[in-house]
């Protein structure tokens, strides 16, 4: 087809226009933004807690969707977690960005329909340290 076709606003895809994400548990995410609890990943495979819920809408119920999680880096720092003072420090630079990883969603592809059906969990998911990793891991 043309490169345009099927466009709709802002010149989104027709099928993705509409399309919205509400964050489930929403209130214990920001309970735990509120205490600046953070998660260190010290081993491969370790399951991200809260689980990452999603309730999708505006998708077009007869195309197909692949989901997926990527994770990019919030600033250039390193941090290095003060246990004396409960809280984590900017110990210099980060090192350059590693090579994107994503995380398919398992159900992937899926209808519009099943998507927007039931709440979209990402509890598969498993976060790792290793840059070198070759499971899957995030």
């Amino acid at each position: 087809g043309w490169a345009g076709e099927g466009l709709g606003s802002g010149g989104k895809s027709r099928h993705v226009c509409h399309a919205a994400a509400r964050l489930e548990m929403g209130s214990l995410w920001e309970e735990f933004n509120r205490l600046g609890t953070e998660m260190i990943v010290t081993k491969a495979g370790r399951r991200m807690f809260p689980t990452f819920q999603v309730k999708l809408s505006g998708l077009d119920p007869l195309a197909d969707y692949v989901l997926l999680m990527d994770f990019i880096p919030l600033d250039d720092k390193r941090y290095r977690y003060a246990f004396h003072s409960s809280s984590w420090l900017a110990a210099g630079r980060a090192d350059p960005a590693a090579p994107g990883r994503v995380h398919f969603h398992p159900d992937s592809p899926a209808k519009g329909a099943q998507w927007m059906r039931q709440i979209v969990s990402f509890d598969k998911l498993k976060l790792t340290n290793n840059l070198l990793d070759d499971n899957g891991h995030v």
